[in-house]
């Protein structure tokens, strides 16, 4: 009994000797990691601030959107930069300590992190999209009445669209997610085409005059 005792001893001993230089050399990973990632933060935060993210991000058709989800675009960027890379030096760290069920796990958040960062993308996509949609209707429409109607709901449009590719991106319910982007997408065209059939397209005549007859006098103004 005491042999058996003395040889388990041992061979804890040994496996503990032989997996102490796996797990010092995982913190210094884990530590490196740790440091570049705070200084790509850093360095990301002040090239943000100097392009003055968060004004343009805030003062888009989808600032008031963007300011209920984030509170500063510049320091969320940053913060996701951080993470990004922190995280592939942790998985790198727990790589060396050579444990299978860690890895695995780490494989599947890895897995989903793309998905991650092309939805954030995609929002900042469609916010810079939805202010220079706005910008263009402004410039081809002038200021007529249709040119206010089509530059309210086009930014509304662009940033409902990205609302529905960001949850299918993040894969949430993406069968509901499709099926009530198409009932959306299909109710507003039934909506439209009613509209017009119904006796719009007096209505839209005349704001397409009205839009012609602004951007004409726009044209002459600049010669």
């Amino acid at each position: 009994m005491y042999t058996n005792f003395e040889s388990a001893w041992q061979g804890l001993y040994s496996s503990t000797i032989a997996f102490l230089p796996h797990l010092l050399m995982a913190l210094v990973i884990l530590l490196i990691g740790y440091i570049v990632a705070k200084i790509l933060q850093s360095l990301v935060y002040k090239l943000l601030v100097v392009a003055k993210f968060d004004n343009a991000m805030v003062s888009s058709p989808a600032g008031s959107m963007i300011q209920r989800a984030i509170n500063s675009p510049t320091i969320f960027t940053a913060k996701l930069v951080f993470w990004l890379v922190f995280l592939g030096g942790l998985s790198a760290a727990l790589a060396r300590l050579q444990i299978a069920s860690l890895d695995s796990i780490l494989a599947t958040i890895y897995g989903y992190m793309p998905h991650v960062v092309a939805s954030v993308v995609i929002f900042l996509v469609a916010s810079a999209a939805s202010g220079a949609a706005v910008n263009l209707i402004k410039r081809i429409l002038g200021n007529s009445a249709l040119a206010s109607t089509v530059s309210s709901v086009a930014p509304a449009l662009i940033m409902s669209i990205a609302v529905f590719m960001i949850l299918n991106e993040l894969m949430i319910a993406p069968e509901i997610v499709s099926i009530t982007y198409t009932a959306i997408i299909g109710a507003v065209a039934l909506g439209l085409a009613l509209a017009f059939g119904l006796g719009g397209k007096d209505v839209a005549a005349k704001l397409l005059e009205q839009a012609y007859e602004s951007g004409k006098k726009k044209a002459k103004s600049k010669k």
